[in-house]
């Protein structure tokens, strides 16, 4: 019998998993679509909530200024009844208010006529409003409320619109015969009153308050040109093309009939957009009261004066808000969806690249243990080299000493011919590369340990170019330094880095015979100090780069090999390392990289 495999069968229930898939997001969107939308209806509400609450501050804003200017006209009537000079005392009084919501004061006397005022200039006395006298017996001092004041009504004065407010002079008390004796008078800046209150007021991020009194004149507004003009006319001359009835409607069923509520209607602008937009809109009725007490035992202590505060804001600002909580909703259905899809072949991914990893890091591992292993081989070469080269050397080195001493001897006997001179001579030259060599071999083959002092390298740099400037004047090679003197001091043996610089400047020179660019650098990188030197001469053959550092390998003509050997193992005694860089008739870079920090 046969048994299906796990993949076999996860391939047979994939049509399955992807019509669930399917199933799944239309559910999800359905019911993502219905929340929007209760979602929608309650921010909507929420944010028209906020906007109530914003038009009560302002309502209680305008409130609590009223009755600040109610207690400061009682104490002005409280003022001229007392004794002493009245007008005087008046009129320091009325300098403190004055820079508040005040335009005027006017003191009546018993037929009507001011006794005293102070006003704005070119106002005229008859033109400042304020009751007549038989009008303010009923706000005359008595209980239950003696503090009662006579609120008018708003009106235009002087390219102004102004609210009036007065208290009657004359005798306290109860009974028919009293009568005012005169009245204290002030005008308040409605205007100003209104644009105090909702100065800094913003709904939403570019909603804003209006302000009208009964008649449906505008006493504040976002467009400055808007204010002391009718709501209903300003709607049409800003953009005729729309209807404006709905709008108007709820002005005068509900804004002027002294309601609180919120609602949403279809405005021909916003702020300087002149555009069909749809607005959220929150009011609430603006009281004045005749006494104190917000509420009494009388209904006429509510003064038949009222304004109405709106606060209205663009729907986008809201919807805008749901928009973007849909699309991050339809996002998270489609990375669903996608998961659902993809998910199958993640598995299969995630095997695949773990084990591509695990083949990457293999690879790593085995190249380094092939460097290693290269090391060793290279340590256990030069290992058996200079053995080798030891004992040879010390066996050559005493009859070369003799057969050169013996060449010299025979050079100075005058009895040789020109011809046997000359043979001599090129005896004893091949003797003193013997020599030469022979140095070269004890230098390699002893083990010599760094003393490693705390020294620059820079001034070793130009130590060895100045004892190589003759040789690149004669050359007509051109030298650049560019020594880092952010480069600090560092343990390394002065001599021994001095001679694998010596080395390799002296190669870079010898792979320039027509002349050419030398250039040293200088710098620090992961703890290591840096030293390039670049040439320009033919370069390095590919075949030739790894055997650059193998004692006794050499491609000059009178090399013997192990200058680069020795150089190269100098700097593995520090723990650094040498790279070459090289390109056939494009020159040679050499990195000497030496630690910074003891190790």
């Amino acid at each position: 019998m046969k048994t299906s495999t796990f993949p076999a069968l996860l391939k047979k229930s994939l049509p399955f998993m992807w019509i669930l898939a399917a199933a799944l997001t239309v559910l999800i969107g359905v019911v993502g679509y219905s929340t929007s939308r209760q979602i929608q209806e309650t921010i909507t509400r929420q944010f028209n909530q906020q906007q109530v609450i914003l038009a009560r501050k302002i309502s209680s804003h305008i409130q609590n200024q009223t009755n600040s200017l109610r207690n400061d006209l009682l104490g002005l009537r409280n003022i001229w009844v007392g004794n002493g000079a009245a007008a005087r005392k008046l009129l320091a009084q009325y300098r403190q208010i004055r820079a508040g919501d005040v335009l005027a004061i006017l003191v009546l006397g018993p037929r009507g006529n001011p006794l005293w005022r102070i006003q704005e200039p070119g106002w005229e006395p008859d033109e400042i409003p304020r009751p007549s006298l038989p009008a303010l017996a009923a706000y005359l001092p008595a209980p239950p409320a003696p503090d009662r004041i006579w609120i008018g009504r708003t009106q235009p004065l002087a390219g102004r619109w102004v609210l009036p407010l007065a208290v009657p002079l004359g005798p306290s008390g109860t009974g028919p015969e009293r009568s005012p004796q005169g009245a204290v008078v002030m005008v308040l800046d409605a205007i100003r009153m209104a644009r105090n209150a909702t100065a800094g007021v913003v709904s939403g991020q570019t909603g804003y308050a209006w302000v009208i009194n009964p008649q449906g004149i505008l006493l504040e507004h976002y467009e400055t040109e808007f204010v002391g003009r009718s709501i209903f006319e300003v709607r049409k001359a800003r953009n005729p093309n729309l209807s404006y009835k709905a709008i108007d409607d709820l002005t005068r069923e509900s804004l002027l009939q002294k309601m609180e509520g919120t609602s949403r209607y279809v405005s021909g602008w916003h702020r300087n957009r002149v555009a069909q937009t749809e607005k959220l809109i929150a009011y609430t009725p603006i009281l004045f009261y005749e006494t104190p007490a917000a509420s009494g035992p009388r209904k006429d202590l509510v003064a038949e004066e009222f304004w109405s505060v709106a606060l209205v804001a663009p729907i986008e600002e809201v919807s805008g808000l749901i928009r973007s909580l849909n699309i991050q909703q339809f996002l998270l259905i489609g990375i669903f969806q996608l998961l659902i899809i993809v998910g199958t072949g993640l598995f299969v991914f995630i095997s695949n690249r773990w084990s591509g990893s695990l083949a990457a890091e293999v690879q790593r591992k085995t190249e380094e243990l092939q460097k290693s292993q290269e090391k060793l081989i290279h340590a256990e070469r030069l290992a058996a080299v200079g053995s080798m080269a030891s004992h040879v050397s010390h066996e050559i080195k005493n009859p070369l000493i003799a057969v050169g001493g013996l060449a010299q001897q025979l050079k100075r006997s005058p009895n040789l011919t020109e011809k046997e001179k000359n043979k001599l001579e090129l005896i004893i030259g091949e003797i003193g590369r013997l020599e030469t060599m022979l140095i070269e071999v004890r230098d390699f083959t002893r083990p010599s340990i760094p003393q490693k002092k705390n020294s620059a390298l820079a001034p070793l740099i130009l130590e060895i170019l100045a004892l190589f400037s003759p040789v690149m004047q004669d050359k007509r090679i051109g030298c650049e330094t560019r020594l880092d003197p952010r480069l600090p001091d560092f343990p390394f043996d002065s001599g021994q880095v001095r001679q694998v610089l010596l080395n390799l400047v002296k190669n870079a020179l010898e792979a320039m015979p027509g002349g050419g660019r030398l250039t040293i650098r200088t710098f620090q990188e992961n703890g290591q100090a840096l030293v390039e030197i670049t040439d320009t001469g033919e370069g390095i053959e590919q075949e030739n780069l790894a055997q650059l550092f193998r004692p006794f390998y050499t491609t000059k003509k009178k090399g013997t090999g192990l200058g680069l050997a020795v150089s190269y193992k100098i700097v593995q005694d520090h723990n650094g390392d040498i790279t070459v860089n090289s390109e056939s008739g494009r020159g040679t870079t050499i990195t000497v990289q030496l630690p910074l920090a003891e190790q």
